[in-house]
C-alpha cells in the first residue's frame, strides 16, 4: 500500500498538468464534422452556423438533416471540408471555433463563414471582433441572413466561394493576385 499511494500522486500530478477536453472533441456535438486527412486535397473549409440554436439532443437528428441538405452531401465536394458545430450561445461557437483552429486549422488554409438566422449572428459577432487576425489566418468570404431559411447555401454561393478560394491560393503560391480570366467554375 505504501508503494502504491506515491505512485497514485505522480500520476494524479500528470493528469492535472494535462489539457482539459473540449466537447467539440466528441462528433456528438457537431452536425457535420469532416475528416481532416482530407486537407491534402481539398483546398478549403467552410464553417457553417445554424439558426436552430442547440437546445436538447431530441432536435439534433432534424438539425442534422437541414445542415446536411444546406451544406453537406456533397455542394461543397472536392472544395472544401465541413464544419457545423451545435452551438447554444456565442461561449460554444468561441470554443468550437478555438477547436477547429487549433486540430483542424493550417495557417492560411482558405476558409468561408456561413451563417443563418442566431447561430450566424454570433459568427458575425465573432467574425468582427477577431476580423484582422481571421483574415491574416486565411478567412475569404463570409455570408450571412437573420433568417432560418432553407436554400440560403445556393450554387451561386457555392461558385463564388470557389472563385474566392482560387484567388486565395494563387495568392499564397504566387504572392501576387490572380490575373483576370484564370479563374475557373
Amino acid at each position: 500500500m505504501k508503494r502504491l499511494f506515491p505512485s497514485m500522486l505522480v500520476a494524479f500530478a500528470m493528469l492535472a498538468g494535462c489539457q482539459s477536453m473540449s466537447p467539440y472533441d466528441y462528433l456528438e456535438n457537431w452536425l457535420i464534422r469532416e475528416d481532416p486527412v482530407r486537407t491534402f486535397v481539398i483546398p478549403a473549409d467552410v464553417i457553417y452556423v445554424q439558426g436552430d440554436l442547440y437546445t436538447k439532443a431530441a432536435n439534433v437528428p432534424m438539425m442534422q438533416d437541414y445542415a446536411k441538405t444546406e451544406v453537406g452531401n456533397g455542394r461543397f465536394a472536392g472544395l472544401a471540408r465541413v464544419f457545423a458545430p451545435l452551438v447554444a450561445s456565442p461561449e460554444d461557437l468561441e470554443r468550437a471555433l478555438d477547436w477547429y483552429f487549433y486540430y483542424h486549422h493550417k495557417s492560411k488554409r482558405p476558409f468561408v463563414f456561413i451563417g443563418e438566422g442566431e447561430g450566424g449572428r454570433f459568427l458575425k459577432a465573432y467574425e468582427e471582433e477577431n476580423a484582422k487576425d481571421l483574415k491574416k489566418n486565411g478567412l475569404v468570404a463570409s455570408y450571412y441572413t437573420d433568417e432560418y431559411r432553407k436554400g440560403f447555401v445556393t450554387v451561386e454561393m457555392v461558385s463564388e466561394i470557389r472563385q474566392a478560394v482560387q484567388r486565395a491560393r494563387f495568392r499564397e503560391i504566387w504572392g501576387k493576385e490572380m490575373p483576370e480570366g484564370m479563374l475557373s467554375d
